[in-house]
């Protein structure tokens, strides 16, 4: 006896096909669309999110002067894996990133980038936020992890934001856009350690 489905011409194998179809039809669609003012508005915007980013992964190096002269920070430990030196300081950052990169990589696909991508940036800005406000070196650091969860998974997010918000012909122009907004973070972060950060240890 033949399913309802079946008796009325349409397998699933059918149901299957139609929906790649119209999937096919609507990404092609999108690919005809201009490079609109408003379209690389979205690609700017979230830009910004991988400048502070790439600032983030950048301004270690410039801050471990001041971090040294308040006394938070030690240039070196008695244990190898002290966390009371820079070094803790900068472990904690790239366990983070590993953390949010390939713990929790498979979110955006999961959930839409857009929320991924709010997400990220709401976690990475607090975490900063109560990072900044610590008077201890364990809580530098704990903060500092928590925070580079929310860098991780900002990185894992972005590209493929950008990718999945242009049409084809503009993608690549569009990612070096994004890559040329996000590494103007070093010049930046350099400039402003020059201004704000002591330029010796004691």
């Amino acid at each position: 006896m033949q399913t309802t489905g079946t008796a009325l011409g349409h397998t699933p194998l059918d149901q299957l096909s139609a929906t790649a179809g119209s999937a096919a039809a609507i990404s092609a669609r999108m690919d005809r669309l201009p490079a609109t003012r408003y379209v690389w508005l979205l690609v700017f915007l979230i830009s910004l999110g991988g400048f502070f980013e790439i600032y983030d992964l950048i301004f270690t190096g410039y801050i471990a002067p001041g971090m040294t002269k308040s006394g938070l920070l030690q240039t070196t430990t008695k244990a190898f894996f002290g966390l009371q030196g820079i070094a803790g300081f900068i472990a904690a950052t790239f366990a983070g990133l590993f953390v949010g990169t390939f713990g929790l990589g498979w979110l955006p696909d999961r959930y839409g980038r857009r929320a991924v991508f709010t997400l990220a940036l709401l976690w990475y800005s607090i975490g900063s936020a109560v990072m900044a406000l610590q008077t201890s070196a364990d809580g530098l650091i704990l903060w500092r992890f928590i925070a580079g969860i929310g860098v991780g998974l900002e990185i894992v997010t972005i590209d493929t934001y950008v990718t999945e918000l242009v049409p084809q012909h503009m993608r690549g122009r569009a990612i070096a856009f994004s890559q040329m907004i996000g590494f103007t973070a070093a010049p930046v972060c350099a400039i402003l350690s020059y201004w704000l950060v002591p330029t010796t240890l004691w």
